[in-house]
């Protein structure tokens, strides 16, 4: 596994490194030398406010580690990892995470930032997981970042229209919708209603009753790989990053009991 050196504007980089399976959630931390202190301040798929902007010494955690080491760290289970300090336990349990890695970035040999990603169930980040991450990064340090006098109103309403689908609150997905459609000059397009089919719903209902995607196929009488598929386009149409958040969202939209 490779350290990243070259200069990165982090923040673009973490929705990539969410993305990567079977992360849930990425952050990023900025360090400060003077101090000996990094704070979390980034973040990408966080459910609660218990990480944001927390101060830790130099050395403390798996972020600490990171930086001493001045490489990759990553633990199966944070709570439970040995060889690392736990003296920021209570918010890593209250935001829910257990399998962490992160990532140094060095800028002019010396590290500047670190970049998280975790999941909320315990997993093993192999080699293969970090050395994606440690890419996307650097490749991320490749690409200028896009200065924002040259974004046209369309990106924008674009990307407006990015946030609006992931937003849980209906009136915050309203007005961003409408402020979107007065850049692109297009009219607002109302909430169409989540549609599953019956082979996606009965994966999802057996997958919310606890069961494992080799149990759904016996008792749906399918192969593991396409209960994976329709569970994939369920996730997709629900616009889920977990399981547990598709069964979550296909409760609230009335589609599981």
């Amino acid at each position: 596994m490779s350290t990243v050196t070259p200069q990165v504007r982090v923040d673009g980089v973490l929705r990539a490194v969410r993305a990567l399976e079977p992360v849930d959630i990425a952050f990023a931390a900025r360090v400060d030398r003077g101090t000996g202190t990094f704070v979390l301040d980034r973040f990408d798929g966080a459910r609660t406010d218990l990480l944001r902007n927390l101060v830790i010494p130099r050395g403390e955690g798996v972020g600490g580690r990171c930086i001493a080491l001045e490489r990759p760290v990553f633990v199966r289970d944070y709570v439970a990892a040995k060889g690392i300090t736990h003296r920021f336990d209570g918010a890593v349990a209250g935001e829910g995470l257990s399998a962490m890695f992160a990532v140094p970035v060095k800028t002019d040999g010396v590290v500047r930032d670190v970049v998280y990603g975790a999941a909320r169930t315990s997993v093993e980040f192999g080699e293969g997981l970090i050395d994606r991450a440690v890419d996307l990064v650097k490749r991320s340090a490749a690409q200028e970042p896009p200065s924002p006098s040259r974004r046209s109103a369309g990106d924008i309403a674009a990307e407006l229209e990015d946030i609006a689908a992931a937003a849980t609150d209906p009136e915050v997905r309203r007005r961003l919708r409408e402020l979107g459609a007065s850049l692109s000059g297009t009219p607002v397009a109302d909430d169409l209603p989540i549609r599953l089919s019956p082979r996606e719903l009965d994966v999802l209902t057996a997958v919310a009753m606890g069961h494992a995607n080799v149990d759904v196929a016996r008792r749906l009488g399918l192969t593991v790989q396409t209960v994976k598929s329709y569970l994939k386009s369920a996730m997709a149409k629900l616009d889920s990053h977990t399981r547990g958040e598709a069964v979550y969202r296909a409760r609230m939209a009335g589609l599981l009991p």
